[in-house]
């Protein structure tokens, strides 16, 4: 992800990166100093009764925003980490099945099905990658509809008797186009009432919910997952993540690494007090505030909106808010119709705004996103697309600065487009 340069005096630049990152909320910010203060000491100390108590409590405080139980929650350092240990955990666990039913029946091993959309996070896709390379899982991607979304009906028509999960994100960082996951959740519980009517395996449901979690909704049971992921980051809190895992399954969360029995020896490792408080603060604050933050994101992306339209008309699109109403109300993919306004360029000489492109290419070299492409986009359109994306106290003097700069920008490169022809600047995706 190419973000424009924040070198300089930050004041005078607007953020408009809340999809990359989010800042600490005072309350956070306040949760976790008085961690640090008062809850250095070890968990696993007989005499850290009250560090334990903080880690119990952040957990129920995350449970309750989504839903769920209190030892449905397990603490983890990041979304990353949350998606790889779940898919190796189900993948394992299928094979490892497998292997025994073919071992009993004299037949040819199977290989695990996995079901996952085509505009997933790398977190998802780079781990079944390796999974599918050391031979223990086959993996299918659904190709996303000229809207960016998933058709759900789909998903069920490419399940087979060997598929044990489905993965498809809440909300995706690049697009915000929201995935039909209740509604594809409600459908795998009907097909695997017949299968395990029919002795096979039910097909478990996950879904990686950094993105939409602090701007809607997100409740595991009307989700209908087996299988979430949430990242504090993304929702002004810290730097770590948690999984949550139906009760049921939980035997099937398997260390990924070896040491001490913390986590209820599911992950190893002393507890990272400070940040589990932030996060279970940062939890809190969803369940208390979210609807007063969802309204003021609608307002606020209305205000940008009209700002966009009117002050640079059928010049450029909204790459996908015009195409569904099932997007974040903060995240507006955006193109100029100009061939000249590449979306680096675009961020390139925007001097006070602090935003991103849709993505950049690993090799350093500016190329379009297969994220928008696979959500619909043309190659052309994709390299065009910048990334705006704003926050629960985003202010409409912020967006007339955004949209002052943008202009800045379209009209220098408008006018000097001989000087704009090459560019090699390279970034990194949204990290969970």
């Amino acid at each position: 992800m190419m973000m424009a340069s924040s070198e300089g005096d930050s004041a005078d630049r607007v953020y408009m990166d809340y999809n990359a990152t989010t800042p600490l909320h005072p309350a956070v910010r306040r949760a976790m100093s008085g961690a640090i203060e008062r809850l250095w000491k070890n968990p696993s100390s007989s005499y850290a009764g009250p560090v334990r108590d903080a880690i119990r409590t952040a957990r129920m405080q995350v449970a309750k925003c989504m839903g769920g139980d209190e030892e449905e929650i397990i603490f983890c350092s990041s979304g990353t980490e949350a998606n790889n240990w779940i898919l190796e955990s189900v993948v394992n666990d299928a094979y490892a099945s497998m292997q025994r039913t073919s071992l009993q029946s004299d037949g040819p091993p199977s290989l695990p099905h996995v079901l996952i959309s085509d505009v997933e996070h790398d977190a998802v896709t780079k781990k079944l990658d390796d999974l599918s390379r050391k031979g223990l899982c086959v993996v299918r991607k659904i190709s996303a509809s000229w809207d960016g979304m998933i058709d759900g009906g789909d998903v069920i028509e490419h399940c087979r008797d060997g598929t044990c999960l489905v993965s498809v994100m809440l909300a995706n960082n690049e697009t915000g186009v929201m995935q039909p996951i209740a509604d594809l959740g409600k459908a795998l519980t009907v097909l695997n009432l017949s299968r395990i009517e029919k002795g096979k395996r039910p097909i478990l449901f996950h879904t990686d919910a950094s993105q939409a979690f602090g701007k809607v909704s997100v409740d595991v049971k009307a989700l209908h997952v087996d299988f979430l992921t949430v990242t504090g980051h993304k929702f002004y809190g810290p730097r770590c993540g948690a999984v949550f895992c139906r009760k049921d399954l939980l035997g099937l969360m398997k260390p990924i690494f070896f040491g001490g029995g913390q986590e209820r020896n599911y992950r190893p490792g002393t507890e990272n007090t400070v940040d589990i408080v932030g996060l279970g603060k940062a939890a809190e604050l969803v369940h208390l505030h979210l609807e007063e933050w969802r309204i003021n994101l609608v307002r606020i992306g209305q205000y940008l909106a009209e700002r966009m339209q009117k002050t640079f008309g059928d010049t450029f699109v909204f790459n996908f808010s015009v195409k569904t109403d099932s997007v974040l109300p903060n995240t507006f993919s955006v193109h100029f119709i100009d061939p000249r306004c590449k979306g680096y360029l675009v961020l390139q000489h925007a001097a006070r705004t602090e935003a991103s492109t849709g993505a950049a290419c690993h090799s350093g070299k500016n190329c379009a996103s297969s994220i928008l492409i696979n959500s619909g986009l043309t190659k052309t359109a994709a390299e065009k697309s910048i990334r705006l994306s704003v926050g629960k106290d985003t202010t409409k003097e912020e967006i007339d600065i955004l949209v002052a700069d943008l202009a800045k920008s379209v009209r220098h490169l408008t006018e000097n487009p001989d000087q704009h022809t090459t560019g090699t600047l390279a970034g990194q995706g949204d990290g969970l």
